[in-house]
Formats: C-alpha cells, structure tokens, sequence
C-alpha cells in the first residue's frame, strides 16, 4: 500500500475534471497533440491492424497509462509536454520499471479477454456482417444486429468498470512507489473504492459533458446541412477534442489521492 491515501470528498470528482481543463486551457498545442498521439495509437495501431495490434496497445496500456499521468504533472508544473511523454515508460530511467509495466499489460489483455469471452458465453457468438451485407439485409435482419452491438457494448462497458478501476493508479505506483505489479493493483483497487464517491461524480462528469460536448456539435453540424464526409471530419475532430482534454484530467485524480498532505 502507498504510505498514504486520502479520501476525498464526493465533489472531489468535479474538482478533477475541471483541473484537467484547467490544464487544456493552459497548453492547449501541447495537450491536444500528446492527446491525438494517443488516439493515433488507439485507432490506427489497436484497431487497423488485425488482432496483433489490439494485443499490442492491451499490453502497452499500462506503460502508456503512466505517459499520461506524467504529462498531467508536467502540465500543473509549466514544463512542455511533448508526444514522446506518453512513451516515458520506455525511456532509460524506467527501464527498470518496464518488466512490471509489461506484466500488468499482460494482466490487463487477459483481463479483457476473459470479459469479451463472458460476453460471448452470455450474449452468444457475434454476428459477422460486413457493412455491405449490412446495407443489403432486410431491416428484420439489421434490427438483430443492432441490438446485438448494443447490448455486447453495455456488456463490455459495465463488466470493464473493476478492471479500469483496478488499474487506474497502478502504472505510477508501480514506477512513483516501486511497487510490485500485483501490489500496485490492489493498492490502486483501495484507493479507488475508499473514493468511489469521488469516482462516481468524475465518471458521471465525463459522461455529461463528453455527451454535451458531442450532441451539440452533431445537431450544429446537421442543422448546417455540411456534406457527410465533412461531418464525419469534423466529428473525429470532436472525439479528439474530447480525448485530450480527458487525458488532463488523469493526474489530478492521483494528486488529490497520494500527494494530498495529512497534516492540512
């Protein structure tokens, strides 16, 4: 365990996000690029290169968590913050942190694999539709699909929550605390649930603003009757903002929990 953890009020979680933009507003070059690094990884590495890539980014997780959490520090402090943050983990000095990064990267993919294989035992095989197949089926057809994606996302979104949780402290206590990986889980565990008051109004946060942020632009954009290609755009643009504003809000979290003072 960390030698101290506070426990922060409920309105704590506010107090997190608005630090985070807080953040942006200070740099908000620096933050938006170290933001769109991450999605870059997210999407073009995770996602376009076939199940190699999605393990890749799994495992990478928590070493790339802990670039995120570095670039909020270095942020609150004035120092520039570039791409090559989020890669920290990588760099000489934690190197000998990396076998413990690694090996919670490897828990975390197993982790993830396990729910995609409950939601599967629980929801059944996942239809394979191409998009093509998917224009051409009758609505019978596209309706089952569609409620199929819908409810194996809110499978997948709810059963995630502990894992998230669980590894939301422990890249920087595995490197800031030198922890073991299996410490650092729990003691990242711990200190979420005695803050999930602090969690729950953070989570809810994001939620309604994310969503605020979005709905707007999407109604503004449609009402404008700008062609689809140029929606979508725009759209990503959104999801971007959306992104690196999140990742400025990580470090606060961590501030208020472990380098809270005692004695105030």
């Amino acid at each position: 365990m960390a030698n101290y953890v506070h426990t922060c009020p409920p309105s704590a979680g506010w107090d997190w996000l608005m630090q985070g933009l807080q953040l942006f507003r200070s740099k908000p070059g620096e933050m938006f690029l170290f933001g769109n690094t991450y999605l870059f990884i997210i999407l073009f590495i995770g996602i376009l290169i076939p199940f190699i890539g999605a393990a890749a980014v799994a495992i990478a997780s928590p070493a790339l968590g802990f670039g995120i959490m570095l670039a909020g520090k270095m942020g609150q402090k004035g120092l520039r913050v570039s791409p090559s943050v989020l890669f920290n983990a990588f760099n000489q000095d934690n190197r000998k942190h990396l076998q413990s990064l690694l090996i919670l990267g490897a828990i975390y993919t197993a982790c993830f694999a396990l729910i995609r294989l409950l939601a599967h035992l629980v929801l059944g095989a996942q239809p394979t539709v191409s998009i093509e197949d998917l224009q051409k089926a009758d609505a019978a057809t596209s309706a089952a699909f569609m409620e199929y994606m819908v409810l194996y996302m809110i499978f997948i979104g709810i059963t995630s929550i502990p894992v998230l949780l669980a590894f939301w402290f422990a890249p920087v206590l595995v490197v800031w605390h030198n922890m073991k990986p299996m410490q650092a889980l729990f003691s990242s565990w711990v200190a979420v649930w005695r803050n999930k008051g602090s969690f729950l109004i953070y989570g809810m946060g994001w939620l309604v603003l994310g969503l605020g942020f979005s709905s707007v632009f999407v109604v503004l954009f449609t009402m404008l009757g700008l062609p689809a290609a140029f929606v979508s755009a725009l759209n990503m643009m959104c999801v971007a903002l959306v992104m690196a504003v999140s990742l400025c809000t990580f470090y606060p979290s961590y501030k208020a929990v472990f380098e809270h003072d005692p004695t105030e």
